[in-house]
């Protein structure tokens, strides 16, 4: 895709997204165009086109009153978390497992997400607190800005009827409600008839290296808290693929379709680098040589800056 064309499908996005009242992703759309623009000099009727822009992000500026984007919580060491959990923790002798839930809902308040989402998603496996569990899980990524991913998961929960009928619809209130305290305008009653939905990228594949090899953490199964570190075969821009022989099975278990890893690293023949990747396929090959091994596909979200 040329500048020109580029310039032109941003713009009839962040249109879009604006007519839809989705003001945070048409404004983000907006200040793409405006960087496309003031990035490039050889553009013609250049300052007409940023006024045309600048018009636009004052207005949507004025309808969202330009709130200040939170200050990013501070990472914090293992032996500190587990202090906070311990200190923030509450016990029913009555309810198993009482006392993880409080020191997660601890790591939330502190804004320590990325352990909040570890232990919380432990805890959907006891059913006596998976309810509070799901809701604190959405909560902790509409903080983090991850609406899509958000959507996505519930969406995940009702097609698999998760939970009972009645916790699920208290569950989509619940849900509805903090999507409008974050100023999030989207309607999800009837969600279950929607394609599942992936996070946007918030990097273009202009931007995006040539990557050799990613390395992260497994999160589940046998060998969480393991680091593995992955070849890729083929890249496209933001989105990479790599091949898992069908020997490790533990690793194959441990990642699952729809996962959103963070602190992800991406290995370049010029730089290393971090960011966020969403597990946006997981295949097993059917034919050929490779026949029993999975094709694992991963859309990079987010670069550390």
């Amino acid at each position: 895709m040329d500048l020109k064309e580029k310039i032109k499908t941003y713009f009839k996005e962040g249109e879009l997204y604006r007519t839809q009242g989705l003001l945070d992703e048409a404004l983000d759309k907006f200040k793409s165009v405006e960087e496309l623009i003031k990035s490039n000099r050889s553009i013609r009727d250049k300052n007409n086109l940023l006024t045309k822009v600048s018009i636009r992000i004052d207005e949507i500026n004025k309808k969202l009153k330009k709130e200040v984007a939170p200050v990013k919580p501070p990472k914090l060491s293992d032996d500190v978390q587990g202090l906070m959990k311990e200190m923030f923790s509450f016990d029913d002798p009555e309810v198993k497992g009482s006392s993880s839930l409080g020191g997660a809902i601890a790591l939330l308040k502190f804004g320590q997400y990325d352990k909040a989402v570890e232990e919380f998603t432990r805890l959907l496996d006891n059913k006596t607190l998976r309810f509070e569990a799901a809701k604190n899980i959405l909560h902790c990524w509409i903080d983090q800005k991850y609406v899509d991913y958000a959507v996505s998961l519930f969406q995940k929960w009702q097609k698999t009827n998760f939970f009972p009928p009645d916790e699920m619809e208290k569950l989509r209130q619940y849900f509805q409600s903090i999507l409008q305290g974050s100023g999030v305008k989207r309607e999800i009653a009837g969600i279950e008839a929607q394609k599942t939905i992936e996070p946007e990228s918030q990097v273009d594949d202009d931007d995006i290296l040539d990557i050799n090899s990613i390395r992260f953490i497994l999160v589940r199964g046998n060998k969480k808290g393991e680091k593995i570190e992955l070849e890729v075969s083929f890249q496209s821009g933001k989105m990479i693929r790599m091949l898992i022989p069908k020997k490790d099975k533990e690793i194959i278990d441990s990642i699952r379709l729809g996962d959103m890893i963070k602190d992800m690293v991406f290995y370049s023949p010029v730089a290393i680098f971090s960011g966020t990747g969403f597990v946006s396929s997981k295949k097993e090959i059917e034919a050929g040589p490779k026949r029993g091994d999975y094709s694992l596909e991963v859309k990079i979200i987010n670069i550390a800056s």
